[in-house]
């Protein structure tokens, strides 16, 4: 079932706005919520939402009847070498944003927001506080909800131990729903609870919410604030814009920084069951066609949700994180559970096909709440950093932004969309495709790059523009989704009826590769 979430309250009709900003956060009636300004015809409008909607929000990227259109992100990508990140220094965001001419509308709740700044290889970089917190800690509802919270993180433990062999044991809380009881979760957790420097960066988001709180500041809300870890040597990935030898950072799409305290992990959960096996029926729900759930955020403040530990998970477009060691994780059962596996089906047939509506809260769940919880998956766990193969066409591609400098490039990567085998690479990861607008002032398009370092053969294609960015992030969308249910190929099936032109990959230089891409555009 594919599942999507609409961002409510949503006051902009039928228009494309863009995420601008990451304002203050605000506790109001014992619950917080964040501010997200967004960006229409030079018109900045700040709406309010629960915090644990912090995992959806991208800067730079526009929305259209509260959906995020990921082809259209502003920036383009870097990848950074950081030494600490510790070492940098804290300033606001309009002494900053103003050397980009990044306009902040001279609203007090964004220009006060906390920018971390660090150097490497001559240049500097600036990350909005905001943007950090949300790549590090806030991953899923659960977390971001208790990023606010004194002693958060203890809260969703019962036990926690480690031993000098370096081997660990987490009993998880009750109040951490199944659905996101897996095996990279517990990795992450583990990581997070354990590496003391990680632990006291995310408790210090509360602890510098709370001081401000105490001093007045919540009447205007408070900026989000994180002391920064003390961290080893590590790569980084981000979207961003710069400009002459500074970069300010959007987006912090993934790293190497995780380095656990542990070898193997053993968890427990009221989730993780021993099967005991049983010749009975088995029970089967057949649905005729694929169905689209769309949920839809609550914006009564007066409604909560209610305690369900099997609430449904939504995939969001996730921040990668890669472990510099292996970790085993043993999953220990609490209780028993029975599994059926005789040869009979009992069928619960359903009639599937079209798209189902609902009302959903990402508040902290209550006894006697009504509103369905809803839960994210927003983090990916890998062996390798950013290791897609995409490497060659990147040069390519600045090469292209250097050389022909008439051209106005932006690139950016998004990740294919669910349905077949194709959407993944064979060690589990989500396959990316790096989209790229190329504009001479005259013509606009799009160069499409996917992923395949699988070694599958799929040419690079590139389209024209289709108007609007709306327009084309629907375009751009439809064509991955029949990419992936074609089994990973260009079909003339599809292309038929599209300008466009398939580029065949050869072993060539960068300049000759850019050269033969420059003939299309």
């Amino acid at each position: 079932m594919i599942k999507i979430l609409k961002i409510r309250p949503w006051p902009f009709k039928k228009e494309v706005v863009t995420l601008h900003w990451i304002g203050n956060v605000k506790l109001e009636n014992k619950q917080w919520r964040v501010q997200a300004a967004f960006v229409y015809k030079n018109d900045c409008t700040i709406i309010t939402l629960p915090i644990a909607a912090l995992p959806l929000l991208r800067i730079g990227i526009p929305y259209f009847d509260g959906l995020p259109m990921q082809t259209q992100k502003r920036g383009t990508l870097f990848k950074i070498q950081v030494d600490n990140l510790n070492n940098g220094y804290a300033s606001k965001a309009i002494d900053v944003c103003r050397n980009f001419n990044y306009y902040l509308y001279k609203k007090p709740e964004l220009i006060k927001q906390h920018i971390w700044s660090f150097q490497s290889e001559g240049i500097t970089y600036h990350i909005p506080q905001t943007e950090m917190i949300r790549a590090l800690f806030a991953i899923n509802k659960t977390l971001t909800n208790a990023l606010l919270r004194p002693n958060g993180l203890d809260f969703l433990v019962n036990k926690v131990s480690i031993d000098q062999n370096r081997k660990s044991a987490i009993i998880f809380s009750d109040d951490i729903p199944g659905t996101i009881m897996t095996d990279d979760f517990a990795r992450y957790f583990g990581w997070l609870y354990l590496h003391s420097e990680m632990k006291q960066s995310y408790s210090s988001v509360q602890s510098n919410a709370y001081a401000m709180m105490i001093n007045g500041a919540n009447l205007k809300g408070i900026p989000m604030e994180m002391t920064m870890p003390d961290t080893d040597e590590f790569n980084l990935m981000v979207r961003g814009l710069r400009r002459n030898d500074e970069m300010l950072i959007l987006e912090w799409l993934a790293s190497d920084l995780a380095y656990p305290p542990f070898k193997e992990l053993n968890i427990q959960h009221k989730s993780i069951k021993k099967r005991l096996y049983t010749p009975d029926k088995r029970k089967k729900r057949l649905s005729k066609t694929e169905q689209s759930q769309e949920h839809v955020l609550n914006e009564n403040n007066g409604e909560r949700s209610r305690e369900d530990a099997n609430q449904p998970v939504i995939d969001i477009e996730p921040t990668q994180i890669a472990f510099r060691q292996s970790t085993i994780v043993n999953r220990i059962p609490k209780q028993e559970q029975n599994v059926n596996q005789g040869d009979e089906y009992i069928s619960n047939s359903g009639r599937g096909g079209g798209v189902n509506q609902s009302v959903v809260g990402l508040d902290e769940t209550i006894f006697g709440g009504e509103i369905t919880p809803i839960e994210f998956k927003s983090m990916e766990i890998a062996d390798t950093y950013m290791n897609y193969g995409l490497d060659q066409f990147i040069a390519m591609i600045r090469y292209l932004s250097r050389f022909y400098t008439y051209l106005h490039v932006y690139i950016t990567f998004v990740y294919l969309p669910f349905g077949r085998k194709f959407s993944y690479l064979p060690d589990g990861r989500r396959r990316i495709c790096a989209i790229v607008k190329v504009s001479n002032g005259v013509k606009e398009s799009f160069i499409i790059e996917v992923a395949v370092p699988d070694n599958r053969s799929l040419s690079t294609l590139i389209v024209p523009s289709s108007g609007s960015v709306y327009n084309n992030d629907i375009h751009i969308q439809g064509l991955l989704t029949k990419l992936v249910f074609n089994s990973g190929s260009w079909s003339n099936s599809f292309l038929k009826n599209q300008v466009h032109n398939k580029i065949r990959h050869y072993n060539e230089t960068v300049k000759n590769w850019a050269q033969r891409i420059i003939y299309y555009l």
